[in-house]
């Protein structure tokens, strides 16, 4: 599991649209990421959407992530630990970039 904050802008003809977002995703190892984000563009807010994709990772430790039905795709530069990555959206018009870190899977206070 790894959580993220995002903040980036998305180019419309000479617009440039606010977009933030923060969440978490869980890579399976095997390929899958599920991811649980709130986040908003323009104003405009969505709440605790839950995405199900796909990722690769490359022997030089970089990456992708693509999540198909909200038609987004991110290239991953990983720690060689495995213990945080960061991301870049390639969509046309996005322009949003952060770091993951990975997290503890003990629950807090259970």
């Amino acid at each position: 599991m790894y959580l993220f904050a995002y903040d980036g802008v998305r180019v419309s003809g000479g617009n440039q649209v606010p977009v933030a977002g923060a969440g978490y995703e869980v890579y399976d190892g095997r390929g899958g990421v599920s991811a649980v984000f709130s986040g908003g563009e323009n104003g405009e807010i969505v709440r605790n959407v839950h995405l199900s994709g796909s990722y690769t990772v490359n022997a030089d430790c970089t990456g992708t992530a693509t999540y198909p039905d909200a038609n987004q795709h991110y290239d991953q530069f990983i720690a060689p630990d495995g213990s945080m990555f960061t991301f870049v959206q390639t969509d046309p018009g996005y322009m949003a970039s952060a770091p993951e870190l990975r997290t503890t899977a003990r629950r807090v206070g259970g």
